[in-house]
């Protein structure tokens, strides 16, 4: 189950159509920090990249305390 879940997170990750970008895109300065801290589209892509490296940190961490 976890295996299929990180693998569908990657995949949601490498699709383009997610970038959005388009004149008009958001309100903020499109080259500021802050634009992809509080655009909603940079948020729900940060937000499953951390969550997947999250997850695969404490996966690999469980499995190397199985094997020790």
């Amino acid at each position: 189950m976890k295996t299929r879940v990180l693998l569908l997170v990657l995949l949601v990750c490498c699709i383009p159509a997610l970038a959005f970008a388009h004149p008009g895109h958001g309100h903020t300065d499109p080259g500021s920090w802050r634009h992809y801290l509080t655009e909603p589209v940079h948020v729900g892509l940060l937000a499953s990249a951390l969550a997947f490296v999250v997850t695969t940190v404490l996966e690999v961490r469980k499995t190397l305390r199985v094997k020790m």
